[in-house]
């Protein structure tokens, strides 16, 4: 048995004495909040129910942003078993914030790290529960034993397998709300309260630009590399391939809350495939500037291309951490293939650099579909395909147009494919999971 909080749906009233009691107990300030009541229907919509959630860390068995976190700033309380999170020891990835499906770690934009729920350990460890439930006046939120088990069919809770600390009780009651016409209160179908969810994904392109940028200069990187395991001239642009490694290397650190802690970034590279991808990042240019400045035999070489070839690896495990909009197995803006499409178009293989941009196109017109549709996505969409697809197409089959001409709409195919797959990643979070119940909402 363990000791961990039981929630009740039918008694709560969304009263947030929980929250209140959180803020007295650990001193944080708005919008910072350790623990959160997530409502069904937020929006008051009349005639379709009112439900609560109350959630906070759980601290699971299997604690993902543990596993995540690069420099290892989460650490298992050995006595009462709490994932507690040092600050002085973050860097502000937010890594963990998509790693946790209970949307429990909170970035801290004026500070530039990670906060989140302590359990109360000091409470704990002098045989009191924490805050949130002794406050609790309808008896929704207790802390007792419980069993721990993975989530199935609980309402706003994901079914990863984590064994959070936490049991439910009358669950049922989400799923028994009765389900009315929607046009009684004014709002029409059933269709529009799909724009009353919370929509806003912790993954966007425009937040992440500076990953997109390392991510595509890291798959160039390497094609770059491995282009010389076909081609044993003397390596040439040595001084434009080292400024394309700093930038990558310079974006990816300002990229982080506190980017001079970046240091700390590989601490964690036993369970963090984010901890993995720097420290390979490191390693592999490294031994790629080697190869153009100190010896380029084929030993380093492949060394290199071996080193680079894991980075990219790294790079896709990176991102499984997040759910995918996408269907296909793999994204049209995978760095691996990416990589050595870009690798061939330097050589005189560049026939068969056209059959990798034919599958590239493949991948991004399926996922295309799937995709909403709006006028900037339709300009991007439309320079994405026939710039960075179709043009090289044509100007290695029909013009037979120098490699630089041909590189340069590729690239830029490549960076607006990029920075599109960060639109297609998506992390759930208990309110999105409350709203997007099956039967109650037609899902995003």
């Amino acid at each position: 048995m363990e000791k961990g909080f039981i929630f009740d749906y039918s008694k709560c009233v969304g009263c947030h004495a929980c929250l209140v009691a959180c803020y007295n107990e650990n001193h944080t300030q708005p919008p910072i909040s350790w623990r959160q009541v997530q409502p069904f229907n937020k929006q008051k919509v009349p005639l379709s129910g009112f439900i609560n959630l109350s959630i906070a860390c759980n601290h699971c068995l299997d604690a993902p942003c543990l596993k995540a976190c690069p420099a290892n700033a989460y650490q298992k309380d050995s006595e009462t078993g709490a994932i507690i999170h040092h600050a002085e020891k973050c860097i502000g990835c937010t890594y963990c914030t998509w790693a946790c499906p209970f949307d429990a770690p909170q970035y801290n934009k004026k500070k530039g790290v990670v906060e989140k729920c302590n359990f109360c350990n000091e409470r704990l460890k002098i045989k009191q529960i924490p805050a949130c439930s002794n406050s609790c006046p309808t008896g929704a939120l207790s802390f007792n034993d419980i069993e721990v088990a993975d989530m199935h069919d609980v309402p706003g809770m994901s079914q990863k397998s984590t064994r959070p600390r936490i049991n439910f009780k009358n669950s049922e009651v989400v799923n028994s709300i009765p389900l009315m016409d929607l046009s009684a209160s004014g709002y029409g179908t059933q269709k529009s309260m799909r724009y009353l969810v919370d929509k806003e994904s912790k993954i966007n392109a425009l937040k992440e630009c500076p990953l997109a940028i390392f991510t595509l200069i890291s798959s160039l990187l390497v094609g770059w590399i491995a282009y010389f395991l076909f081609d044993r001239r003397e390596p040439q642009f040595g001084v434009l391939y080292a400024t394309l490694g700093f930038v990558a290397m310079a974006l990816s650190s300002l990229h982080l809350g506190k980017p001079f802690r970046a240091y700390r970034a590989t601490i964690n590279f036993r369970t963090s495939w984010l901890s993995r991808e720097i420290l390979l990042f490191m390693l592999f240019a490294g031994f790629s500037l080697i190869v153009f400045f100190v010896n380029s035999s084929i030993l380093v070489v492949s060394v290199s291309a071996v080193l680079g070839a894991l980075l990219l690896v790294s790079i896709e495990y990176v991102y499984a951490i997040a759910d995918k909009k996408y269907s296909t197995p793999i994204h049209s803006a995978n760095t691996i293939l990416t990589a050595i499409t870009f690798g061939l178009l330097l050589t005189d293989f560049k026939t068969i650099a056209v059959g990798f941009i034919v599958l590239k196109a493949i991948l991004y017109i399926v996922r295309y579909a799937r995709k909403d549709i709006y006028t900037l996505s339709v300009i991007f969409s439309f320079t994405r395909f026939f710039v960075g697809c179709m043009m090289p197409i044509v100007s290695i089959l029909l013009l037979k147009i120098s490699t630089s001409l041909v590189i340069i709409p590729f690239i830029v195919g490549e960076l607006i494919d990029r920075l599109e797959f960060y639109n297609e990643l998506h992390v759930d979070t208990p309110y999105i999971l409350m709203n997007t119940l099956p039967n109650k909402i037609e899902k995003l």
